[in-house]
């Protein structure tokens, strides 16, 4: 992928106070309750913070605020697996079942040959999005396990590629057993207390002693405020339960993009303050993070397709965890995260030291985030957005792809339809009860993007065999297209 450059400022101050006003022109756009920002350079870190933590009792936004990170913490089960293998303690290449050994799958070769890499790289093929509360207990991503054991398999592993969430959760487990320790507690022990990331927390009898941003959800044009707090403690290694602050995530960002600790931090701000201590936030003598080569997380495993982060209809990778988008002037590795009422971006540039980092406590945040992260990659990498033609698609073309699609574990369907010359993507509003409707529009014969509203952007592939469609890859998912003449899809696949 190619790049142009497009400006340069005089000055930190002068790049910063242009990133705040197209914040701030953003924030007031898409009406989020709250945002906190980070934008990392290499002259310097610059923090912005708009809106308030909850309409009905309204507290300003700081660098302090907690947010739900959701996702993203994939990459912090993923670091914390890299930690395990520096310390000889975990393998990523042999069977799960080397350190889980009731392990248990629908496909029994699958459970046999599973290993924490295609679990870390979602290529485990079995049921993806699997959400089931097993309590509040230790045993809990334990209990989760047995779940996933009764689950379909999706498709064969390793082969179509499609975001899992349920993986990570064989992933936490598999940290559990090793460590001998509750998946937030090694976390902590070996990642968050390392990398002084104090304000980072599981669960909310830790987050409601700080200032916590409360979720919400838009309905039509009104936020909605998400009651109740939604965490689920077995879902904790995918990121159901994971809530941070742009400060305790700019030191995340700092590590994985130059390896710097705390205390190198501390000594480029000239802090005189100490971090304030809790009973847990005293760093690890000496951990292996200070010497640990980061630079295999974001070495490629093999294409996703539609890249996640990436301008639209350019191919993405995979790495451990991180998704990665490579251009001839910069690399970008980057995760985002969705709860209930929360969402988040996160992305940096090993190589240009430049990184990203937006929080929001509204169901709209991702579509807001997109269009600054945009100007961020313009406005400091000189990565355009290119302009690319529509592809035509012809009347039948489009029939063809049209239909209802399958998403395993729900009672919903996403549905696309022909409209006006259009291919139209229905995709049910969990907020509302009803749907959400958007147009695509083609990059090639099976390759679009939506081109409207708060999921503009995101990508849209239709795999085919023999000539007809198989498969819609959307959100990363993979989900089946329903044929009349069949009782059911061949292989049911992940749901959104």
């Amino acid at each position: 992928m190619t790049a142009t450059t497009y400006k340069s400022y005089k000055s930190s101050t002068e790049l910063a106070a242009a990133f705040e006003q197209e914040a701030r022109r953003l924030h007031e756009e898409f009406k989020v309750p709250g945002v906190t920002l980070g934008l990392l350079t290499p002259d310097g870190d610059h923090f912005f913070n708009f809106g308030v933590t909850n309409l009905e009792n309204p507290l300003p936004i700081t660098n302090d605020t907690i947010f739900q990170i959701g996702s993203t913490t994939k990459t912090i089960t993923s670091l914390t697996c890299s930690v395990l293998v520096a310390q000889g303690k975990l393998d990523l290449d042999v069977p799960v079942r080397t350190y889980l050994p009731d392990f248990k799958l629908k496909d029994e070769s699958v459970a046999a040959a599973l290993t924490t890499r295609d679990v870390l790289t979602h290529q485990g093929g079995f049921q993806g999005d699997l959400f089931e509360d097993t309590g509040e207990g230790d045993d809990a991503v334990a209990k989760v396990l047995d779940v996933l054991a009764e689950s379909p398999q999706v498709v064969p592993m390793r082969t179509h590629w499609s975001y899992s969430n349920a993986g990570f959760f064989v992933a936490g487990r598999v940290i559990e057993m090793i460590t001998g320790k509750t998946y937030e507690a090694a976390v902590t022990e070996l990642v968050l207390q390392p990398l002084g990331m104090n304000h980072t927390f599981f669960f909310p009898s830790q987050i409601m002693t700080y200032r916590y941003a409360t979720g919400y959800n838009k309905v039509d044009d009104k936020m909605v405020v998400q009651r109740p707090w939604m965490m689920m403690r077995s879902a904790a290694p995918a990121g159901s339960s994971c809530s941070s602050t742009v400060s305790d995530m700019a030191k995340y960002a700092h590590y994985i993009m130059s390896g710097t600790m705390p205390e190198a931090l501390e000594a480029k701000d000239n802090k005189e303050d100490k971090l304030e201590e809790q009973d847990t936030d005293k760093p690890a003598e000496k951990s292996v993070l200070t010497t640990l080569d980061r630079s295999h997380l974001w070495k490629p495993v093999r294409s996703v397709g539609v890249g996640i982060n990436a301008f639209p209809g350019e191919e993405g990778q995979i790495g451990q965890s991180w998704f990665i988008d490579q251009y001839d002037s910069a690399t970008l590795i980057s995760h985002g995260g969705t709860t209930v009422g929360h969402q988040s971006d996160f992305w940096v540039s090993p190589d240009r030291k430049v990184g990203f980092i937006a929080m929001t406590n509204a169901s709209n945040g991702h579509a807001m985030n997109r269009k600054l992260s945009e100007w961020v990659k313009r406005e400091l990498l000189g990565l355009i957005k290119p302009e690319r033609e529509a592809f035509a698609m012809s009347e039948e073309a489009l029939t063809a792809l049209a239909g209802e699609y399958t998403v395993i574990g729900q009672p919903f369907k996403i549905s696309m339809k022909v409209e006006g010359g259009n291919l139209i993507v229905c995709v049910p509003d969990s907020a509302t009860g009803g749907t959400i409707e958007a147009t695509l529009r083609f990059l090639a014969s099976d390759r679009a993007f939506i081109a409207d509203g708060d999921m503009q952007g995101i990508g849209v592939e239709f795999l085919k065999k023999d000539g007809e469609v198989e498969f819609m890859r959307f959100g990363a998912r993979l989900y089946p297209l329903e044929r009349p003449e069949a009782s059911g899809p061949s292989l049911p696949v992940n749901t959104l």
